[in-house]
């Protein structure tokens, strides 16, 4: 197989990335029958020593954070992550690097004879299982330590959860994956914190009281120890630049001052209190991180599509925030980066978010809003999306494409202002592309 071939053979298979709203019951994600067909395989989970990482935002940041740090103890570290800004090789990382293309498709041919096996005797697999699978078996075979692994959506049910973490990180929690998940903060904390194991060592950004109040219970019943930033870590910003964020840390795990965190945006201070606490946690199994290993991997950190610079004049943004929280938290974080700049959006969303407050935290604090979607089958109409920015008297453009929207955007501002291209990780992936950043 060429790479090309593996992608098109991969989707092949189900892909719910592009079918939202399915129901987080067994029905639709078959853990028990994922945890069979890596039984098949050879069980390559049990294989490494593992991380799970859960949430609503931040937690691909808070991932890359911890695997950086592990990565400057010299550990062989792997990263899997969903969903892929360009290309599906970001999915899956060795040591801080994508795996490359020639080994994407000859893990996927290996694995063909099997998925074959399954789909004849009607159990076909998903393309996240498939590539969790991958992700898996690519571990084992080149060695990994340590595993920092992403939930896809939820906990419970996810295919990533077959692993036995040494730790259980839960980001913060807002709505979103409503009509999968659940329409309350409690059930959906629920279905996060499945990720709980007995005797485990569970560490949580700050969360709304109905979404603590489910994991305490979780961990009490697990009789899991449980830290919480705000409670047990507490930090605060010192600096800020459109290139990372400094910040001071305190608590059970003693104190670190002026910490350089390599990602740009005050939201990036919750997700290193919440890497540092599940680091530092740790010590409990066994490995100790010095300050200087975790200073260096803080600020030699790369997560493309946070909140990343990719032009001077004007000053041009991409951000993959795609619910109204994280919208909000963007537009509060660029007020204090690029302070007394303009800001004019380029948006565009998937149609299973929620438009309303995406739109609701982004227009009120722009110039304009130039709406486009991204190539993909989830992408929203644009004419969905004006309607909602009207609401707030703030110009709407309706374009065709990113690269027409990028133009108009343009047209608006000067030297001085800044263009902000956000609403979903699929726009960010399209926008990095067009700069030629890469991934």
């Amino acid at each position: 197989m060429t790479y090309q071939q593996a992608v098109e053979y991969l989707m092949s298979f189900v892909d719910r990335e592009k079918i939202p709203g399915q129901k987080y019951h067994e029905q639709h994600y078959d853990l028990q029958g994922f945890r069979q067909f890596l039984t098949e395989l050879g069980s390559p989970q049990n294989s490494f020593k593992s991380i799970l990482v859960a949430g609503t935002k931040g937690k691909g940041s808070t991932a890359a954070m911890i695997e950086s740090v592990l990565r400057q103890q010299r550990l062989k570290t792997g990263l899997y992550t969903s969903p892929h800004l360009i290309s599906f090789c970001e999915r899956i990382r060795i040591d801080g690097k994508n795996i490359l293309e020639r080994d994407f498709a000859q893990r996927l041919e290996w694995l063909k004879p099997f998925l074959e096996k399954s789909r004849a005797e009607g159990r076909s697999r998903t393309v996240f299982e498939i590539l969790t699978a991958m992700a898996f078996l690519y571990f084992q075979e080149v060695g990994v330590e340590w595993a920092v692994l992403e939930v896809g959506v939820g906990g419970r049910l996810d295919c990533t959860n077959v692993a036995n973490p040494r730790a259980a990180v839960i980001t913060n929690l807002s709505l979103d994956h409503t009509e999968i998940l659940g329409d309350t903060i409690a059930l959906i904390a629920a279905e996060k914190a499945g990720i709980i194991r007995q005797d485990a060592l569970v560490i949580t950004s700050p969360q709304p009281t109905e979404a603590i109040k489910v994991i305490l219970k979780k961990c009490q019943d697990s009789l899991a120890r449980l830290f919480q930033v705000g409670r047990d870590v507490g930090f605060r910003i010192t600096d800020r630049s459109p290139h990372g964020v400094t910040i001071d840390l305190a608590g059970t795990f003693g104190s670190m001052t002026n910490l350089e965190v390599g990602l740009p945006g005050d939201f990036q201070a919750e997700n290193a209190a919440t890497a540092f606490a599940a680091l530092r946690s740790l010590q409990y199994r066994n490995l100790i991180l010095s300050d200087a290993v975790i200073r260096a991997g803080f600020k030699s950190l790369s997560w493309p599509g946070r909140m990343q610079q990719v032009s001077q004049e004007p000053v041009i943004v991409i951000d993959g925030a795609h619910n109204g929280h994280s919208a909000g938290r963007l537009m509060e974080s660029l007020e204090k980066t690029y302070p007394g700049a303009g800001r004019v959006a380029v948006l565009g969303i998937s149609a299973n978010k929620d438009i309303a407050g995406i739109v609701d935290s982004l227009a009120p604090g722009c110039r304009a809003v130039v709406i486009t979607k991204a190539r993909h089958s989830r992408a929203a109409s644009p004419e969905i999306i004006r309607e909602q920015s009207a609401r707030h008297g703030v110009a709407a453009i309706v374009t065709e494409n990113l690269g027409e929207a990028l133009e108009k955007a343009k047209q608006l501002v000067s030297a001085s202002d800044l263009i902000v291209i956000t609403g979903s990780l699929f726009l960010a992936g399209e926008a990095l592309e067009m700069f030629g950043e890469k991934v």
